[in-house]
């Protein structure tokens, strides 16, 4: 008789399904556009079928994707299952955009996608296939819950992606689920036999000594946020131009930069290129408050900022001012390059360099890592996630990965939230806006790269003497 299986969600997990609302999803949302290339069918379409077939053979590398939600019953807490009845047909999906399909219409169909709720009686991920993006290419859209995407046997898009062009190999496994535990197995496991005060003391005790820095870490990072969000609480930020409450519908804009264009702004005024991606911002929010008819003088608007830990494995939050008051770009980066600067030094922080320098894909188990550490977005704060990855091209069974955006969850009271990923020498960003709040994010588009396009000729003009300033460096 084989044995029964059941896994307990940890109690971050059990949070991010229960903080879950109609107006506040927890899922994160992926979209990678590709060269249809090898993929591409006599009638201008994309072989859904051959993609089908690739998925269905990384599938058996990928246990937690075939697992549910199960309750223990009257404690309610939530536990991993093994899914009988899984098909892979309500998971992996294929649309079309009217042709020849652009961005916009692709952001629209993708904002329509991801305030879809992941159905919790089944595993808790769904991705589309979306042909008709004119220039011959196809979306691939991947919705993850946040309790599900960070763990291990769960990135999809790092198991069918490759670092060469070579057609995908393998064979599709056969499926054997382990049987659940019954309602009453279930109860009498976890509640009867874990009522002990002792027992769960143990509990506690061992999983420490199996993740001790883990632990550390989080007693650290809870510590510090508290003293600083204190800190800020006597000098309370006013509501910004993207506050409010929250409604049901988003909308996106994507936008990229070349790597080349960062870095010359980084050569020229100093710091890094978290520093380079997160003045353009500050300079591009600026500019669309402005366009708004709104004072940025009188704006007090902060950052919430992800950072990596040195191991790589969690992540905590880092406050940044964004001096979107000052007009002048080298002393708005000079601004955010002293803050950034401290940050690493009191911090045991993993660096950009350190983590884009790989040549497989990590940027969907790093945007999931910064999403769950994304536990509040206070008043007057915006949450940027920067997540690099991948210096070198990847591919689909020989279609190349052109784009990878990144969407964060909005919550709380922010209707803005932004997501900045690295790949193959350019940034990908995407403004994720509440419809209501922020009706015409569209416009970022068109403030992000007029500030890059102004950045770049301050520090053309200005570059020699800035060069001297920067870190005192020659």
């Amino acid at each position: 008789m084989a044995r029964l299986y059941y896994e307990k969600l940890s109690e971050e997990s059990a949070r991010n399904l229960e903080v879950e609302r109609s107006r506040r999803r927890a899922h994160v949302t992926m979209i990678l556009i590709f060269d249809a290339g090898s993929l591409a069918t006599q009638e201008d379409g994309v072989d859904f079928d051959r993609i089908r077939e690739i998925v269905s053979m990384r599938l058996a590398e990928l246990p937690r994707l075939r697992r549910k939600l199960r309750r223990v019953p009257l404690d309610g807490h939530p536990v991993w299952v093994d899914d009988p009845e899984f098909n892979l047909d309500y998971h992996l999906q294929q649309s079309s955009l009217p042709r020849p399909g652009n961005h916009d219409q692709l952001c629209r169909t993708t904002a329509r996608i991801a305030a879809t709720p992941l159905d919790r009686s089944r595993p808790l991920w769904d991705c589309w296939i979306i042909e008709g993006l004119s220039g011959g290419r196809f979306a691939l859209v991947l919705k993850m819950h946040k309790a599900l995407a960070d763990l291990e046997g769960a990135d999809l898009l790092r198991a069918i992606l490759s670092t060469t062009a070579d057609p995908v190999v393998g064979s599709i496994g056969r499926y054997s689920p382990r049987p659940a535990p019954s309602p009453v197995q279930l109860f009498t496991e976890e509640v009867l036999k874990g009522w002990s005060p002792s027992r769960r003391l143990l509990s506690r005790g061992i999983a420490l000594l199996r993740q001790p820095t883990h632990a550390i870490r989080e007693a650290q990072n809870q510590t510090k946020g508290m003293l600083q969000m204190l800190g800020y609480k006597l000098r309370p930020t006013g509501e910004s131009p993207f506050d409010g409450i929250l409604g049901p519908h988003r909308s996106f804009a994507i936008s990229q930069v070349d790597l080349a264009a960062v870095q010359e702004i980084r050569r020229s005024l100093g710091g890094s290129v978290h520093d380079g991606v997160l003045t353009i911002l500050c300079g591009a929010l600026r500019r669309f408050m402005i366009e708004r008819h709104i004072n940025p003088v009188s704006v007090d608007l902060r950052a919430v900022t992800p950072i990596l830990d040195g191991d790589g494995q969690a992540a905590h939050c880092s406050i940044i001012e964004l001096p979107v008051w000052e007009g002048r770009a080298a002393e708005r980066h000079g601004l955010l390059r002293d803050q950034t600067r401290r940050i690493r030094i009191e911090d045991d922080v993993a660096t950009g360099e350190s983590i884009s320098s790989g040549t497989e894909w990590n940027a969907s188990r790093l945007l999931a890592i910064g999403a769950r550490a994304l536990k509040q977005v206070e008043t007057g704060h915006v949450a940027i996630l920067q997540s690099p990855g991948p210096r070198q091209p990847l591919y689909l069974d020989g279609s190349e990965l052109l784009e990878c955006y990144g969407i964060l969850p909005l919550q709380d009271s922010s209707g803005l939230g932004i997501t900045v990923l690295s790949y193959a020498g350019k940034f990908f960003f995407v403004f994720n806006a509440d419809s209501n709040l922020v009706s015409d994010v569209g416009r970022m588009q068109d403030a992000l790269d007029a500030e890059v396009s102004d950045m770049l000729a301050v520090v053309t003009e200005k570059g020699p003497a800035l060069r001297a300033v920067g870190d005192g460096s020659s």
